[in-house]
């Protein structure tokens, strides 16, 4: 997809998706029978979302990155690619961190919709 924006959505859109659908099977092996069962299983789906997705991104942060050999025996060039994998990986991490955060918020929207759906 050349549209960024389009492909952004669609991806939320597929995470959203797919959590949703296994909460509703989770929910249908569990027999859950009210709408409040659902409503919080749709919550704690998106809180779970909420949590891989500032997980992912703090562990893009962790600084242990370079181990093995002192700064003074690094030379400048490899000093700055692993600087520029580390941005990198930053990067990456809140993409994902964003796909998950947007993702389990429109999870938490759905359950506070699931009581009003099931009336």
């Amino acid at each position: 997809m050349k549209n960024k924006a389009m492909r952004f959505i669609i991806i939320i859109l597929v995470i959203t998706v797919v959590t949703g659908i296994i909460v509703l099977v989770i929910g249908l092996i569990s027999k859950w029978q009210t709408d409040v069962q659902y409503s919080d299983g749709y919550f704690y789906g998106g809180g779970v979302l909420l949590l891989i997705g500032l997980v992912n991104a703090m562990g893009a942060r962790s600084d242990d990155r370079v181990g093995g050999m002192a700064d003074g025996r690094i030379s400048t060039q490899e000093r700055e690619s692993s600087y520029h994998l580390i941005s990198e990986d930053i990067a990456k991490a809140n993409h994902r961190m964003i796909y998950m955060g947007i993702s389990g918020l429109l999870l938490w929207g759905v359950a506070a919709l699931v009581p009003l759906i099931m009336k």
